[in-house]
C-alpha cells in the first residue's frame, strides 16, 4: 500500500497564484518557484475537503480552513511512459485519481484512491477504461469504441491493394531532378521586418474573416501568377488527391453511395470494478458496455448491441448514427459473473438527432468555469515545504534504455532538412524539392532524468532567424515523454506562426 505520511499545517497566506493549471505537466511550470500544491480538483466529503495534486502524489485534507492531514502515495504505481493527464473520479466518500499516459498506439493508466482519512488501493488499470465511479469502487471497461464494429463500405476495408494502385519502386531523391523553387528567404533589400502587432494580426490558419476553409482550398490554384506550376510536394504525412482534369468526366460524388450493410455485432467483454481496497470483481458481458450505475438493488448498464449504422446524408456522404440501449439488472443478491443483455428487456437510448457544437462548447465551458471556481480557493495557498512524501519515486531505467530513449528523439529531427519527393501536373515523374529547413543543429543537454533534445534550424517561413525548441525526453520520474507526431507539430507551429514573436528573439535567435 503506498505510504500515508500524517501532518498538521495551517493555510499559506493569499497572494501567490500559478496561472493556468490545466498545462502544468511538472515541476518546471511553477512560475515563482514556490512548492505549493497544484489542485487537480476538490472533493467534498462532508465537513472535509480532499485537494489531491495534479501531478505530484500528494493531497492536501482540508477542515475548517486548514490542513487537517497530508496523504502522499510516491510508492503507487505509474503508467510505463510520462504521465499526459490526471483525472479526478470522485465518489460520496472519497476519490479516486487516475493516471493516463498517452501513446501513438496505446493508453494506459493507473489509479489511487483517496478518502479522508488514508491512501486506499493503488492499482494498475492497464489499458482498461474508466466509466463510472461509485462507492463501491472504480468501474472499468473494454477500450474500444463500438464503431470498431461499424459497417464497412467497400474501399474501408486494409487488404492488399496492390491490384488497385501502380507499383512504386523505391525512389533515390540524389538521382532525381530538382524543381524550381523561390529564394529560401526574401532579399533583404525588398524584405521589412514585420512587427509584433502585424504579426498578431496575421490569421494563423491563412482563413480571412468570414471565409470558409473550403473557400481557401477551392482557391489554392486559382492564380493569376504565370510562373505558378500548380506543384504539390507529398510527404509521408501529406498526400493530394484530384479526381480528373476532364470537365466533361463524371463527378465520382454524384455516384449513388453504395450500400455499407448492417454493421456487426459487438462481442462479449469485461466490466471489472475495482473496490477501494483493490478488490477486483469481473463481469462478463455479452456485448460492449459504454456506462454502468448502481441505486441500490438496481445496476444500469449502457451497451451497444452492434456498432454505430452508416447512413446517407444530404451531400453524398456518410452520417455515423450510434444506437446505445440500457438494461436494468437485480444486484440484490451480489455482483452477478456474466450478464446476457440480450436475455433483457433493454430500451434505446434516445440521442441528439443532431450534434450541437454550440451547446458542447457550453457544455464544456461550463464544466471547466465550475472546476476553476472549486480549485481557486485552493491556488498558491497549500506549502508542501517539508512533507515528506510528495514527490514520486524515480522508476529505474537503465543506461540502454535512457540512451535508446534519447536517439528515438534526435532522429525525430537530424532529417528535417533532406529534400522531399514530389510530383507536378505536366511534368513527367517525380523531383525533389528543397525542405522548408535548412542548417539544422540537434544536441543533448542535461543528465536523466532531465535530458532534453535541442533542435535548431533557420526556416523559409521566418526569415532571417533561427528558431530553436528543447524537448524532454523524459519526466520527472524518469519515465520517456511520448513525443509522437513531433515534427507534424513543429511544422504547424512554425508554418501557422504560433511561436513567440521575432522581438523575443536573442542575437538571432527566438527559442519557441
Amino acid at each position: 500500500m503506498a505510504a500515508l505520511c500524517v501532518a498538521a499545517r495551517g493555510l499559506a497566506p493569499v497572494g501567490r497564484t500559478t496561472g493556468s493549471l490545466a498545462t502544468v505537466t511538472d515541476a518546471r511550470d511553477r512560475p515563482d518557484g514556490a512548492d505549493q500544491l497544484l489542485p487537480l480538483d476538490v472533493v467534498s466529503v462532508g465537513d472535509r475537503s480532499i485537494v489531491p495534486d495534479l501531478h505530484r502524489p500528494v493531497a492536501a485534507v482540508v477542515r475548517d480552513g486548514g490542513v487537517e492531514r497530508w496523504l502522499t502515495w510516491p510508492s503507487a504505481p505509474l503508467p510505463e511512459g510520462a504521465v499526459d493527464e490526471a483525472e479526478a473520479w470522485p465518489t460520496d466518500d472519497g476519490v479516486w485519481v487516475v493516471y493516463r499516459s498517452d501513446g501513438i498506439d496505446d493508453v494506459t493508466r493507473t489509479a489511487v484512491h483517496l478518502d479522508p482519512d488514508r491512501v486506499g488501493a493503488a492499482v494498475d488499470l492497464g489499458d482498461r477504461r474508466v466509466v463510472a465511479a461509485d462507492p463501491g469502487g472504480l468501474w472499468l471497461a473494454d477500450p474500444r469504441d463500438a464503431s470498431a464494429w461499424m459497417a464497412t463500405i467497400d474501399g474501408d476495408e486494409d487488404g492488399d491493394d496492390t491490384d488497385d494502385v501502380e507499383d512504386l519502386d523505391p525512389v533515390d531523391p540524389s538521382d532525381l531532378p530538382w524543381a524550381e523553387a523561390d529564394p529560401f528567404w526574401p532579399d533583404p533589400a525588398d524584405w521589412t521586418e514585420p512587427d509584433d502587432d502585424d504579426e498578431d494580426d496575421e490569421d494563423p490558419d491563412g482563413l480571412d474573416e468570414g471565409r470558409a476553409p473550403e473557400d481557401d482550398m477551392h482557391d489554392t490554384h486559382d492564380t493569376d501568377d504565370p510562373g505558378d506550376t500548380g506543384s504539390t510536394v507529398m510527404t509521408a504525412y501529406q498526400w493530394s488527391i484530384g479526381f480528373s482534369d476532364d470537365p466533361e468526366a463524371d463527378d465520382p460524388r454524384s455516384a449513388p453511395p453504395a450500400d455499407p450493410g448492417p454493421p456487426s455485432p459487438t462481442p462479449p467483454t469485461d466490466l471489472v470494478r475495482i473496490t477501494p481496497d483493490g478488490t477486483r470483481t469481473t463481469i462478463r458481458v455479452d456485448h460492449l458496455v459504454e456506462d454502468v450505475t448502481i441505486e441500490g438493488d438496481r445496476m444500469t448498464l449502457r451497451f451497444h448491441r452492434t456498432g454505430p449504422d452508416r447512413l446517407p446524408d444530404a451531400y453524398g456522404s456518410w452520417d455515423v448514427v450510434y444506437r446505445p440501449r440500457e438494461v436494468v439488472v437485480d444486484v440484490s443478491g451480489g455482483l452477478p459473473e456474466t450478464i446476457a443483455t440480450d436475455a433483457f428487456d433493454s430500451v434505446p437510448v434516445e440521442e441528439p438527432v443532431e450534434y450541437d457544437a454550440d451547446a458542447a462548447d457550453d457544455e464544456r465551458e461550463r464544466a471547466s468555469e465550475e472546476l476553476e471556481a472549486r480549485r481557486g480557493p485552493f491556488v498558491g495557498r497549500l506549502d508542501l515545504d517539508g512533507v515528506a512524501g510528495s514527490r514520486w519515486n524515480r522508476r529505474e531505467l537503465d543506461v540502454a534504455a535512457r540512451e535508446r530513449a534519447t536517439a528515438e528523439l534526435v532522429d525525430e529531427f537530424t532529417h528535417l532538412a533532406d529534400p522531399l519527393v514530389g510530383w507536378s501536373r505536366g511534368v513527367d515523374g517525380p523531383r525533389r524539392f528543397r525542405s522548408d529547413y535548412r542548417d539544422v543543429d540537434v544536441e543533448v543537454e542535461g543528465e536523466w532524468p532531465a535530458t532534453e533534445v535541442v533542435v535548431s534550424f533557420e526556416h523559409s517561413a521566418v526569415p532571417f532567424l533561427r528558431l530553436r525548441r528543447r524537448y524532454r525526453v523524459f519526466d520527472d520520474t524518469g519515465r520517456p515523454v511520448d513525443h509522437g507526431y513531433v515534427t507534424v507539430y513543429l511544422e504547424e507551429d512554425v508554418a501557422t506562426r504560433h511561436i513567440r514573436p521575432r522581438s523575443a528573439a536573442v542575437d538571432g535567435v527566438l527559442d519557441i
